[in-house]
């Protein structure tokens, strides 16, 4: 089990850097894969990925924040998949449009602090 956490972390880690070194060519990645990948099949992975977080939460020395992010990725995933209202849609709009770099930046820092975190609980 604690190879699926070194997995999750070490993903975090490396698309939080790749966000924060090349900002202008994670956005055309991300734009490329939100807009020409229809929602409904991007919700699998969320909902997989957090039903994969709950079950290896036990491996690591704070089980209750890793069943919160996996709760939270369930949650998403299913978010997506129901799209109320077209919310996802609008989600996607400003993440791909309105953003600037520095909130990009911003989230890459999250997400190598959330993945250092997790790689250094299950150690």
């Amino acid at each position: 089990m604690k190879w699926v956490l070194f997995a999750f972390s070490m993903m975090w880690i490396v698309f939080g850097s790749f966000a924060i070194l090349y900002t202008t060519q994670y956005r055309d990645i991300m734009r490329n894969a939100l807009e020409k990948t229809h929602l409904k099949s991007l919700a699998f992975f969320p909902f997989i990925g957090g039903i994969l977080l709950l079950i290896c939460s036990s491996a690591s020395h704070y089980p209750w924040f890793i069943r919160l992010i996996g709760i939270l990725a369930i949650v998403k995933g299913a978010f997506i998949f129901i799209n109320p209202i077209k919310i996802a849609n609008r989600l996607n709009d400003w993440y791909l449009n309105s953003v600037s770099d520095q909130t990009h930046r911003l989230f890459g820092i999250i997400l190598i602090l959330l993945g250092s975190a997790v790689f250094s609980w299950v150690i």
